[in-house]
């Protein structure tokens, strides 16, 4: 369940979702709490942050940066948290840093802290009028629009009938989606489908079918429609897996399936200007893409694929299954008549 599924749900202070009010604490409860508490005074919160940021990205220098510190502050701070515990948390490896038995058991009890402290302050204040929400690459701006006013925003709140929550997007790359949501870091995200990992609900906003993409330039764009023999000479620029579990193989399945065995040419599609360069710098190059998604760009041309089963592609709005996340999103996607799987 994501961390932050106490800010977004749809019950009142002092309710919980059965609509009961939950228990007072008993004094035997605090005392034991208030008796723990007094051997962590000298804990940081950031401390935490930081150990959790470098296990997750791996090396210190991606931790530092992505944490916007220092590389020396961040090696200082880790060594002070080491201290602290008086045991070893990381080891150096040709990878960058992998951790050390006491970091594993370290990990162990504590990745669960932030989100007990955020759902803690959650059961306090009142909902937050702001929700983190990962937005994969390529993603048109008209499917932003949509989802913002199907979550909130500028439309009526579906729950309790006035405005909802702005949303806060940001760029997150579909792999690195499932564990932010898990971590309660982002509450939704925006991936196409198919996705790989389990237990996450699915809202589908955007399913168009795809075509071939070719830059003004090219030697086929002149041509209103184009044959399989056409294409079996182009290589196709498409997403690594990193940008697209799941879809990134799905497709040129599809196309093998109807007779186009397409060489592919994996790059980064998360900028866009890196996707129009390649197509036109690259020989013999083209992309596939939903006509909406190009047709404002007048450097590029796009035609239909010679098929009436041509693959589509689906994007959707995503949180983890079972959450006050998901079941709110299963509301809306009820309202706004959104596909929607649990």
């Amino acid at each position: 369940m994501s961390v932050l599924d106490e800010r977004i749900g749809p019950f009142s202070l002092g309710q919980t979702a059965s609509g009961a009010v939950p228990e007072e604490p008993n004094q035997e409860g605090i005392q034991c709490a208030v008796t723990h508490a007094e051997h962590v005074d000298d804990f940081d919160m950031r401390h935490l942050r930081y150990f959790l940021t470098v296990v997750r990205s791996g090396t210190v220098s991606a931790a530092a940066k992505e944490l916007r510190i220092s590389q020396p502050s961040l090696s200082q701070q880790i060594k002070r948290l080491e201290q602290r515990i008086g045991a070893a948390l990381f080891v150096r490896s040709p990878r960058g840093v992998e951790l050390t038995a006491g970091g594993r058991a370290f990990l162990r009890e504590i990745q669960g802290i932030p989100g007990q402290l955020r759902s803690a302050i959650a059961a306090a204040a009142p909902t937050p009028t702001v929700w983190p929400v990962g937005v994969c690459g390529g993603v048109p701006a008209e499917v932003l629009t949509k989802v913002q006013n199907g979550l909130g925003g500028q439309g009526p709140h579906p729950i309790r009938g006035r405005p909802g929550p702005q949303l806060r997007m940001r760029s997150v790359g579909a792999a690195d989606q499932p564990e932010l949501l898990e971590h309660g870091e982002i509450v939704f995200g925006i991936v196409r489908l198919p996705v790989t990992t389990p237990r996450l609900a699915r809202a589908v906003v955007w399913d168009e079918p795809l075509g071939v993409v070719l830059p003004a330039t090219h030697p086929l764009a002149d041509r209103p429609r184009l044959t399989w023999e056409d294409l079996s000479t182009q290589r196709l620029l498409w997403y690594d897996e990193g940008c697209a579990p799941g879809y990134a193989d799905a497709v040129p399945a599809q196309l093998t399936a109807l007779g186009w065995n397409a060489v592919l040419h994996p790059v980064d599609q998360d900028q866009q200007a890196l996707f129009v360069h390649a197509l036109q710098t690259t020989r013999d190059l083209v992309a596939l893409r939903p006509s909406a998604a190009v047709t404002d760009d007048p450097q590029l041309v796009w035609r239909p694929l010679p098929t009436a089963a041509a693959p589509r592609e689906r994007l959707a709005v995503t949180a983890l299954s079972g959450s006050r996340a998901a079941r709110y999103l299963g509301k809306v996607a009820a309202q706004r008549g959104w596909p929607y799987h649990a």
